[in-house]
């Protein structure tokens, strides 16, 4: 009996427990214009440090051949037919956004270097991309060199995506993650994905359980004396 309570009592606190530890676990977000500033960054990447840890945004004309660097833009301006202005874009492209070739195909992109955050075992990645008003589309692509844009990952995205973080379909398996355009023109925002529990963060939770199981034993040898 005694025993059976000190197995009840173990197991919600393992449940209490594993519920703490997954709330340790939250986004960490990169924003891509984090100073809501408007105007050229004055280089072709840009690396973004957020509690510690980091990735780089690269900005890239798709052509034949080699893909050439192009410059970044931060944009900061008014909304536009209900989308958002404000992200980070190219120097000398329509609006400074990304654009399209007229065969459809995306003419540039901003790819992401996420090697030293998939090295820390980051998980479930997502991208917000703004200035995205009806009829327009954005695209995410995987690759695992820089300076190509790799593989289409998921479905064309519309106005109905506009600002909205989306999950990035084989998060993991490609070490740079690329925006573009799949219509008219788009602007990349934000990035974000979740770190692991750190291991510090826990040891109270495995302490809390030994000493629950610590207490019972004591007060079972009390009770015989």
């Amino acid at each position: 009996m005694k025993n059976s309570f000190l197995a009840k009592t173990l197991l919600v606190t393992c449940i209490a427990a594993l519920g703490a530890s997954s709330s340790l676990a939250a986004f960490v977000t990169f924003q891509l214009n984090p100073g809501n500033e408007n105007g050229n960054v004055g280089a072709n990447s840009r690396l973004y440090n957020v509690s510690g840890f980091q990735i780089t945004a690269y900005g890239f004309d798709n052509v034949a051949g080699p893909d050439p660097a192009r410059e970044l833009y931060y944009k900061f301006q008014a909304p536009i037919g209900g989308a958002g202005e404000r992200g980070l874009g190219l120097v000398g492209t329509d609006n400074n956004e990304l654009q399209v070739n007229p065969d459809g195909t995306p003419a540039n992109y901003i790819q992401l270097d996420l090697r030293s955050i998939l090295e820390q075992e980051f998980t479930d990645g997502e991208v917000m991309v703004g200035s995205v008003q009806p009829s327009e589309l954005f695209r995410i692509y995987g690759s695992n060199a820089l300076g190509t844009l790799g593989t289409q990952l998921g479905p064309d995205y519309g106005n109905a995506f506009d600002e909205k973080f989306v999950s990035i379909a084989s998060f993991g398996s490609f070490s740079f993650i690329s925006v573009a355009s799949g219509n008219v023109d788009v602007l990349p925002v934000a990035f974000r994905a979740m770190p692991i529990p750190e291991m510090n963060a826990l040891f109270p939770i495995v302490g809390l359980v030994a000493l629950v199981a610590a207490t019972h034993l004591v007060r079972r040898r009390s009770a015989r004396l």
